[in-house]
């Protein structure tokens, strides 16, 4: 049987369970190693105010319009030649959340901090 303790002296990010007679603990650091998520501190992407960059997606395929629409980047996607695979991958990413985490309809307007993020993939890794 498994159920949570109390241990006296524990960081506030672990949980502590008795499975039997021995004590487990599953810490923040377990679960970021577990699920590869970034744990740490967060950028302040969403804070900033966004600006198109030269020679990405946003500029090289809807010419920077402000009015992006997911069904535009969703149609975009089905027709156009991408000049480099990475492009793509950015386009799915932007659809992925707007569409499956997010749950936005096709008529929503994509958010600009998602494609600041997506522009820069280091920083939506």
């Amino acid at each position: 049987m498994v159920r949570e303790i109390r241990v006296e002296g524990t960081d506030q990010y672990e949980l502590w369970f008795g499975i039997g007679r021995s004590k487990a603990r599953f810490s923040k650091r377990k679960f970021c190693l577990i699920t590869s998520l970034k744990c740490g501190c967060l950028s302040n992407v969403s804070n900033e105010e966004y600006e198109a960059v030269d020679g990405e997606i946003h500029d090289i395929y809807f010419n920077k319009n402000s009015d992006l629409l997911v069904s535009s980047i969703h149609d975009a996607f089905k027709i156009v030649e991408f000049k480099d695979k990475k492009y793509a991958l950015k386009m799915i990413f932007v659809l992925f959340v707007e569409q499956i985490l997010m749950g936005q309809d096709y008529r929503h307007k994509v958010s600009l901090w998602l494609l600041r993020l997506v522009e820069d993939i280091k920083e939506f890794n």
